[in-house]
């Protein structure tokens, strides 16, 4: 493995961050001039910390100029955060203190000291301008400071007092003296069902004003304690402190310039089909076998076994969410007959929709299992209660949400939509629900049955935002017999020429003839006239004078043209 070289910057940082990690605190990475979590190294924040000192360097190698941070929260080690005189003054109710590690900040000091673990959660507002650090992270010496200048330490690895009994009895009942009172006006209640939205949108509130992380997870315990019925555990107050502080929390730091910004290269499951790190659709009518194709991309990403196309498959875990679909009776008896690893397959054992709260279990999951394939079976299933999923302005938050999870954890979401019922100018509008869904996707497949063979299935790339359109697949549902329960397995046969607006859904017309169909018809008659050709020079031919494709291979089916592989010949030509 070749030697990682730092700049001497951030060897100081790696100094500072060492120092953090022996003292048995994890460390974060923070984006350049922020204390916000950068989710390029730590995906969920200060859950994604690191004990490991070579990712430290690593992350260091690839950005020298990110913060870091010293996690307190599950450490031996809580922060005094004093703040200009104030906060001084107040500090001196707590002397003496013994000698310890310090980091002086833009305006006050961070002391270091060791506890017996008594003190749980951060205690903001302890006194004026003095915070107690225990389940909140601190900027580490040679971070930079969002309003200018560094975080300064003359001794980053300095021995970390224990602190002494008296203060740490002082700090407990000081906390316990401004603890509030539970309330028992019942119009102040906030009751089970309406308590994720409630705090997330209370804690979205402090973020916008600007307060720092260890205020608004303080504030929210506050309030879920004296006002939610019953009161939510610790755990889930962190979850929806976690997901708000994800979000810069002044205007200034909403925006940012272009130079700045790190260009990365798309990342595919399936190259070009689905996306990693972003919501893809498949969508299809009842009955073609859209579930037989998502278990067959179950099985293939858990055992590591490639599909077409498919360059260096390797094994992956799979969270397979279907409301449709038994467990039992069918998803597993599918996966196994596809020769999936079921070890690397987890499903929710109980339906859910996917309110806030229901997606952080999801994305807890998702990071603890290292889940590369999440499959929403239905996706309209699982939007939250109450979503008219036909109106733009209540989808697109549902859609929003759902695509942040899938940045988050770069985890591919694969979610079913299945067709209208009625007629659509293109495929890619033949969705269920608001035009909405399909722009949050960053790429859409549409499954329906070959026009010219019912026994075979195609899958067509009808939304491609970040790529070439991928080549049509033809697949088979085979070796399967109903009567004696035998499961039919997918097996893939190959590329054709059909496109998009090949399954576009239309009506039959009565009265007279339809011109575009006969003069199609002429064009073909024509085009082979002296033979046959392929299938794909005919229908660029037929563009070309206007014919689009579908109604060209309308005309052929009418005319009665003989396939002969992926070439065309008119009935009446012998060879």
């Amino acid at each position: 493995m070749s030697k990682i070289e730092l700049t001497r910057l951030a060897k100081r940082k790696f100094g500072a961050a060492q120092a953090a990690l022996k003292a048995s605190m994890r460390v974060v990475a923070l984006q350049p001039r922020s204390k916000v979590p950068d989710t390029r190294f730590c995906a969920s924040g200060a859950d994604s910390a690191t004990e490991e000192a070579l990712i430290v360097k690593q992350w260091l190698s690839e950005d020298p100029s990110i913060n870091l941070g010293a996690v307190a929260k599950a450490s031996p080690v809580l922060i005094i955060d004093v703040d200009g005189p104030e906060g001084e003054a107040a500090l001196k109710r707590f002397e003496p203190l013994p000698p310890t590690r310090e980091t002086i900040t833009r305006n006050g000091r961070h002391l270091y000291f060791r506890h017996a673990g008594r003190i749980r959660g951060s205690k903001i507002g302890l006194e004026p301008k003095l915070d107690i650090i225990a389940s909140g992270y601190v900027l580490l010496p040679e971070s930079a400071h969002p309003e200018g200048g560094r975080y300064r330490s003359d001794e980053p690895a300095a021995p970390i007092a224990k602190l002494p009994g008296r203060v740490l009895n002082a700090i407990l009942a000081r906390s316990r003296s401004l603890k509030p009172k539970k309330t028992q006006a019942s119009d102040g209640v906030i009751r089970k069902g309406s308590r994720d939205n409630r705090l997330t949108s209370l804690a979205g509130s402090f973020r916008r004003q600007g307060f720092d992380d260890e205020v608004i997870v303080t504030a929210l315990h506050a309030v879920n304690e004296a006002h939610c019925s019953p009161p939510l555990p610790d755990k889930d107050i962190e979850r929806i402190a976690s997901s708000v502080m994800r979000y810069d929390p002044a205007d200034d730091e909403l925006f940012e310039t272009m130079a700045n910004v790190t260009p990365r290269d798309v990342d595919f499951l399936w190259e070009p089909y689905f996306v990693r790190g972003a919501i893809n659709l498949l969508e299809g009518d009842p009955n073609v076998g859209k579930t037989f194709l998502f278990c067959e991309l179950a099985a293939a990403v858990s055992s590591g076994r490639g599909l077409p196309g498919q360059k260096k498959p390797r094994a992956a875990n799979v969270l397979f969410m279907s409301a449709e679909d038994d467990p039992e009776t069918t998803l597993v008896r599918r996966l196994m007959r596809m020769n999936a690893d079921l070890s690397r397959i987890t499903f929710s054992k109980k339906f859910f929709r996917l309110e806030e709260e229901a997606l952080g279990w999801i994305e807890k999951h998702i990071v603890a299992q290292k889940a590369e394939l999440l499959i929403l079976d239905p996706l309209l299933a699982y939007m939250q209660g109450g979503i008219d999923m036909n109106k733009a302005n209540e989808t697109r938050p549902f859609m929003a949400r759902l695509a942040e999870l899938a940045k988050a954890t770069n985890v591919t979401v694969i979610a079913l939509r299945h067709l209208t019922k009625g007629e659509k100018d293109k495929a890619i509008f033949r969705g269920l629900g608001s035009v909405d869904i399909t722009a949050a996707a960053r790429s859409a497949v549409l499954i329906g049955q070959h026009p010219e063979n019912d026994d075979l299935r195609v899958m067509v790339h009808i939304k491609h935002n970040l790529s070439e359109r991928g080549p049509s697949q033809i697949y088979a549902l085979v070796d399967g017999d109903r009567s004696k329960r035998i499961i039919p397995k997918v097996e893939w046969q190959g590329e054709c020429e059909l496109g998009p607006e090949d399954f576009l859904k239309s009506s039959e017309k009565v009265g007279r003839p339809d011109t575009e169909i006969k003069a199609a018809i002429e064009f073909l008659e024509t085009a082979l006239a002296k033979g046959e050709r392929r299938i794909a020079e005919v229908i660029a031919d037929g563009e070309k004078r206007s014919h689009s494709a579908r109604t060209v291979r309308r005309a052929a089916k009418s005319l009665g043209v003989i396939k002969v592989g992926q070439r065309w010949k008119l009935a009446n030509i012998i060879p």
